[in-house]
């Protein structure tokens, strides 16, 4: 597990990912087939909130952030994933959020980016908190107090695997199985007062 932070007043490796990126000049779609004008591999962009699909697995998204460089290909340095709770931040990434970092990196990997070095960054901050921010930009983000982050490796053997137990379900007739835990029982729209009527034992 690692955590963004300011160490001794600089930006920890994996925050300067994202502070040495410049605001995109192109649509994604664009700079993934860029044949001539192609920047120098030192220049990194952030792309925002670009609708991605992968044909390979059937599903469809939009990624809140994206940090994407060239070199002999374009090269996925990480995705960025924010969510606002409600009532309490997290002591460490929620397994989904993760899982919907990576469909995104598996995605635009499907699409001839390299991904062998992507990052996943999922940050979490509380709504009450959000609404004071609006406006600002990602830099300002990782020097707030008021935020959880956490970074884990892009792995694809773990999203395929996920992917073949969603097969089951929604292509292969499977019935899901009930996991039910405090954590996912007290965001489950189905619920009440924070517990599942469904699959709660």
């Amino acid at each position: 597990m690692a955590y963004w932070k300011l160490v001794g007043g600089l930006l920890s490796p994996s925050a300067r990912i994202i502070s040495s990126a410049e605001p995109a000049r192109w649509p994604l779609r664009d700079f993934l087939h860029l044949e001539s004008g192609r920047p120098n591999s030192c220049e990194s962009f952030i792309f925002r909130e670009e609708p991605i699909r992968s044909l390979g697995h059937r599903y469809v998204g939009r990624f809140d952030l994206a940090i994407l460089h060239w070199e002999e290909a374009p090269i996925l340095d990480a995705i960025i994933e924010r969510k606002f709770p409600l009532r309490y931040l997290p002591s460490k990434p929620r397994p989904q959020d993760v899982f919907q970092a990576s469909l995104y990196a598996m995605a635009l990997m499907e699409s001839g980016v390299s991904c062998s070095s992507t990052r996943l960054f999922l940050i979490y901050c509380l709504q009450e908190s959000t609404s004071r921010c609006i406006g600002k930009n990602e830099v300002d983000c990782l020097a707030c107090g008021e935020k959880v982050m956490f970074v884990r490796e892009f792995r694809p053997q773990r999203v395929l695997m996920g992917l073949g137990r969603l097969d089951e379900v929604w292509y292969r007739g499977r019935a899901p199985r009930a996991t039910p835990s405090v954590s996912k029982c007290k965001s489950c729209p189905y619920g009440k007062d924070g517990l599942c009527r469904h699959s709660a034992i």
